[in-house]
């Protein structure tokens, strides 16, 4: 997982990868090791062709003026948000489960052929 912390790297993240996976988070938050471990077990399951980015909100609020809540999680596909979870139940278990079968309807829906 990579840290963005400028406008110009999301932005050519998001052009140059059919599908991007982005956390949005907070350092300073108690959620945020809670966070940091259902991403990384979610990380585990996705297609590796998917780009999985994470964004400090304390760091770079400029890339952050957008999310409504922390932490936050978005897909883009070929430039675009098409899947956005705010907040989460706070049992990895369940986030994880809950995400992926989430992400996977909204891929099947869109007809992407993406593993997740």
């Amino acid at each position: 997982m990579l840290e963005i912390t400028s406008r110009e790297e999301l932005v050519r993240a998001i052009r140059a990868n059919d599908v991007v996976l982005i956390s949005y988070f907070s350092s300073d938050s108690e959620k945020n090791e809670l966070f940091k471990n259902i991403m990384k077990e979610l990380s585990k399951h996705l297609d590796p062709r998917i780009l999985v980015l994470k964004v400090d909100a304390e760091k770079n609020p400029d890339l952050t003026s957008d999310v409504s809540e922390l932490p936050c999680l978005r897909v883009y596909y070929r430039g675009r948000i098409i899947f956005e979870q705010v907040g989460f139940f706070g049992k990895p278990d369940l986030d994880v489960y809950v995400l992926r079968r989430s992400i996977r309807s909204v891929f099947h829906s869109m007809n992407i052929a993406f593993k997740v």
